[in-house]
Parts: structure tokens; sequence; C-alpha cells
């Protein structure tokens, strides 16, 4: 009696356990990694938006010369993809008004370029939302969820 205790109290012991520190052990892996994805991802930055623009050619070759003219935005926004728990940089883009219309009928488009980690490497895919700027991208698609640096003491 007292082996047939112990043999159904210490797997559910350990199943409770893991349960417990699998969120915080996930956090802390997640955060080390973020820290190194975002000094490469500083570093690439350039090779990544042409990188971006080659995709782009090859799916959509219109699409690619409106993103040319654009205006990239200095800022990332980091996220994650909360099914595959990726890491994404996304950067706003800022198209300039199209002269053959009045501002009225045409007005400034904006767009965010979606950068992916995996497997330790950036890619860039041609992966963009239209009409949805870094910041909105949390609240009309719920498949991302904020990052937030952490900035460290020195």
């Amino acid at each position: 009696m007292g082996w047939s205790i112990w043999a159904a109290i210490v797997p559910v012991s350990l199943l409770a356990v893991w349960l417990a520190v699998r969120r915080p052990l996930r956090q802390i892996w997640e955060d080390m990694h973020f820290d190194h994805a975002r000094e490469q991802f500083r570093q690439q930055r350039e090779w990544l938006e042409a990188r971006f623009l080659g995709a782009l050619a090859k799916n959509e070759p219109l699409e690619r010369s409106r993103w040319e003219d654009a205006q990239w935005h200095d800022e990332v926004v980091w996220a994650r993809e909360r099914p595959s728990r990726r890491l994404l940089a996304l950067i706003g883009v800022h198209f300039d008004c199209d002269p053959i219309f009045t501002l009225s009928e045409n007005p400034p488009r904006h767009a965010t370029a979606l950068f992916e980690y995996r497997k330790g490497q950036w890619h860039a895919e041609g992966k963009r939302l239209d009409e949805i700027r870094p910041d909105e991208a949390f609240l009309r698609h719920h498949r991302f969820e904020p990052v937030v640096p952490h900035h460290r003491r020195s």
C-alpha cells in the first residue's frame, strides 16, 4: 500500500512543480534570447530591409517600387506571435501621396514591415501589414503580443 501511494504522489508532485515553473523558465529563456536577437537586428537592419525588398520583388514587383520609395521609420516595435512564440520586429513605413491625386482622395498611407526571428536568425520574407502602423498591430491582430525591452542598469 505504501509504494502505491508514493507511485501516485511523486508523478503528481513533479507535474505540479513543472506547471509552476514552466512559465517563469520560459520567460527567462525568452528574455535571454530577446537581448541577443535585438542586438543582431540592430546590426543587420539595412541588410534585412534590402532582403525584405528582394522578397517583395519576387512576389509583387510593383509593390517593391512603392516600398523602395517609402520612408522607413527608425523605431522598432518588438512583438511575439502568440501561437509560435516567435520574436518579431515591426517597422513602420510611410508612403508619400501620389501627386496625381489630391490629398483628400489619397491620404498618406502607412504599413508595417514584419521581420521574424527563427532558429537564431532574422528572416525578411516580404511579410507586411498594409494600412497598419506597428503600434496598431496589437489591437487589430490578437496573434501578436508586445515585447518590452528591459533596460539593464550598468
